[in-house]
């Protein structure tokens, strides 16, 4: 076929296509004005001042409402002005990064480079005057008019594609003033916005206000040390109708790093690697650490969850792409405040201040705001398991970042985010999201050393005031006083049964605990395999309904089902003595059997997966009901399974040993083993350093043990452990 015409013809957008980029790329008026004042900085501003008129007013003319934006920076000439500020999207800034022009005369290094964020401009109003000086050059002024772009007066009824004009068409007036009509000092930038899209009330200016003095973050000594770079010679002050505005919020970044409970500050190479120091101050405790985040049995060796990188780097294997970076966590506990630290004002801004994403001592926005929770640690919380994740409230902090080191991490293009190409955004955050993790690991520690001290000096009181009671009785008893002797044997008694009462109940919601456990797996497992019947089930209707079976199918079907069957009556089975109408029954209960009974309830967990070993030269026989003897077995068994699954690298083995002569049986897994600094308070309840854990097994454990008579302990010298992880020792007395 040939070609009897041909031509060519260039994109002629509308005029209108650049106010429909100013509100598709710019979120909010506050954004906006952000994304000025950032261009003031690569401008090597050192004083920017944001001046608002009449925004209280609804007048025309110099009584309407009005913004200025000025600077002190290098300001621009006339061939700047028509070569890049009215070209978007210019090369210009990207041109210089690629030949290592990264810096500006001040060393600060560039942030824009896409040559959009002139369309804040228009976010904020219809018309501007932007007056601008470079060093030794006249004044240029610049006069654009939004509402001829797009017309904002159009009849509906009648419209015709000629009513607006083609972006070529619209043209924007320059003059060169001299003498300088506005920039009265040796360089700068003055940006007039007219004809405000938008109301600016006292919330609004409170909000830009807090928006200005996060932009540059404050020096930081712990971040120094890292080899962080923050210079604090770019100050913004914002003014409203001539008078300098201030905030009567007086609480600052400083008082955060102050204050901070729980401080964790360090770096992640990109090859996966945390070094961190981490400090709390109730109880103060200080240490060093480096670990390989991308290993799960290098964070299980220190009790931390490592669920969000096996999904996302162990199970593939691979590296992070988002390159090194470094960061400085503040964090507390606003469950229960420290009052001698926590003013209700230092609270709210706590709430109010996220983990701040810095590239380049310069903030990325929205990362920090009120309400962007970026490493969704509630939305985790809430689908998972909450004791694995710090509370969104609860943290506060740094993350730097650099051009250089994290040249894939890019702005999104309207400046809210970064970009997830290739999933390399995903790689940074997962990284940030497992080392909250860690410091929720061990902030959740101190917090439980510094309950159990309180809980211990309760105790103490109260012992305090029985031992003066029985002192006040005893002189009591010496007087002929017999109503007041009287009056106060009474008070005792009725606190004693008080106790007792309490005692009694705190047994029964125990006991209620341990079989809620027991039943809980028992019905996981339960289930499983009623689903398995049920396809089962299924599979062979199908057979019959086509006539397709013969004797040995039948045979085969109904051998499944009786094995199925006879493992959830199994389950039922060892549950059973669990009951409260079961713990009445005494008699003398084997602990070899026991032990053998709750290995065939892990069944499923155990066949194939962990070698299991039964060392026993006698049995051990107790004189108590089976239910409360099953209870702590399953409890104990179900941690060492849980820890000898996060060792990947070495076969996985439980080993239990009885002891008859002196009634001790041994548990023993080669697990990563318990923490010398948690294990004070492995038997508190609540307290679990499992992903999925309650902090209830261990303390139920004790709590039965205490009732019948027995004990148990955590086994740490070397030569006395039968197997390398936990090793705990159960002595019926």
């Amino acid at each position: 076929m040939a070609i009897i015409e041909q031509d060519a013809q260039p994109f002629q957008p509308y005029a209108r296509l650049m106010t429909m980029l100013g509100d598709q790329l710019i979120t909010d008026k506050k954004i906006a004005a952000i994304e000025i004042i950032k261009n003031c900085y690569d401008a090597d501003a050192e004083n920017v001042q944001v001046r608002l008129f009449n925004i209280h007013k609804n007048g025309i003319g110099k009584e309407a409402p009005y913004l200025e934006i000025e600077d002190d920076g290098e300001g621009m000439t006339l061939e700047i002005i028509k070569d890049a500020w009215l070209r978007p999207a210019t090369p210009n800034k990207i041109h210089k990064k690629r030949q290592g022009q990264n810096f500006t005369k001040k060393g600060r290094f560039l942030q824009g480079e896409k040559g959009i964020g002139r369309f804040a401009i228009h976010k904020l109003g219809g018309r501007i005057e932007l007056y601008t000086k470079a060093l030794d050059q006249k004044e240029v002024k610049l006069e654009t008019d939004f509402t001829e772009y797009d017309p904002e007066k159009v009849d509906l009824f009648n419209l015709h594609l000629n009513e607006y004009k083609l972006l070529e068409e619209v043209h924007n007036n320059w003059y060169i003033n001299d003498p300088a009509e506005e920039i009265k000092k040796e360089k700068g930038t003055l940006i007039r916005i007219y004809n405000l899209r938008e109301n600016w009330n006292k919330n609004d200016i409170a909000e830009l206000y807090k928006s200005i003095q996060r932009l540059i973050p404050p020096i930081d000594e712990k971040a120094i040390d890292l080899g962080i770079k923050s210079k604090q010679d770019f100050a913004v002050s914002l003014y409203l109708d001539g008078e300098l505005y201030i905030s009567k919020d007086t609480t600052t970044f400083m008082d955060v790093i102050e204050r901070a409970q729980f401080t964790m500050i360090g770096e992640v190479s990109a090859e996966g690697i945390l070094k961190f120091t981490y400090k709390s101050t109730a109880p103060l405790r200080t240490f060093e650490r480096e670990i390989n985040l991308l290993s799960k049995e290098a964070l299980s060796q220190f009790g931390y969850p490592s669920q969000t990188i096996d999904e996302w780097f162990t199970e593939y294997n691979r590296k992070p792409n988002c390159g090194g970076f470094k960061f400085s966590f503040y964090a507390f506990n606003l469950s229960t405040p420290d009052r001698t630290i926590m003013t209700k004002e230092f609270e709210a801004f706590i709430k109010q201040n996220f983990v701040y994403l810095l590239r380049d001592g310069v903030r990325v926005y929205p990362y920090g705001e009120k309400g962007y929770d970026w490493l969704d640690l509630d939305k985790l919380r809430a689908q998972k398991r909450a004791g694995d994740y710090i509370s969104y409230n609860d943290l506060t902090g740094f993350v730097y970042i650099s051009q250089d080191e994290n040249t894939l991490l890019k702005d999104s293009t309207n400046r809210q985010g970064l970009m997830n190409t290739n999933d390399v955004y995903e790689d940074f955050k997962r990284l940030v999201t497992q080392i909250t993790q860690i410091l929720n690991v061990e902030k959740k520690i101190d917090t439980s050393k510094l309950k159990v001290t309180k809980d211990k000096s309760f105790i103490e009181s109260n012992e305090v005031v029985e031992k003066s009671f029985k002192t006040l009785k005893a002189c009591l008893e010496k007087t002929d006083n017999n109503g007041i002797l009287e009056k106060a044997t009474k008070f005792l008694d009725s606190v004693q049964k008080h106790t007792q009462t309490i005692k009694g109940r705190m047994e029964i919601v125990e006991d209620l605990a341990g079989l809620g456990m027991a039943v809980e797996k028992s019905s996981h497992d339960s289930l499983l395999l009623l689903s398995k019947m049920r396809n089962i089930v299924n599979d062979f209707a199908l057979k019959v309904n086509f006539q397709n079976y013969n004797n040995d199918d039948l045979v085969l079907f109904l051998k499944e089902l009786d094995e199925n069957l006879i493992f959830v009556y199994d389950e039922m089975q060892v549950i059973q003595p669990l009951f409260k109408n079961q713990r009445k029954t005494i008699k003398d209960v084997s602990v070899y059997e026991m032990v053998e009974k709750v290995i065939n309830y892990f069944k499923r967990d155990i066949d194939g997966k962990i070698n299991i070993k039964i060392d026993k030269n006698n049995d051990i026989i107790v004189k108590t009901n089976t239910g409360l003897i099953l209870q702590i077995l399953i409890n104990i068994l179900d941690n060492a399974i849980y820890w000898v699954n996060n060792n990947e690298s070495r076969s996985k083995e439980i080993e239990f040993k009885l002891d008859s002569v002196n009634r001790v049986i041994t548990i023993a897994d080669n697990g990563p083993g318990i923490r010398d600094d948690a294990v004070p308070f492995i038997y508190s309840e609540f307290f679990s350093l499992k992903s999925d854990g309650r902090g209830l097994g261990l303390y139920i454990v004790k709590e039965i043990l205490l009732r019948i008579d027995g004990e148990i302990s955590l086994i740490q010298e070397t030569n006395d452990k039968l197997l390398c992880g936990a090793n705990f020792a159960i002595k019926f007395n």
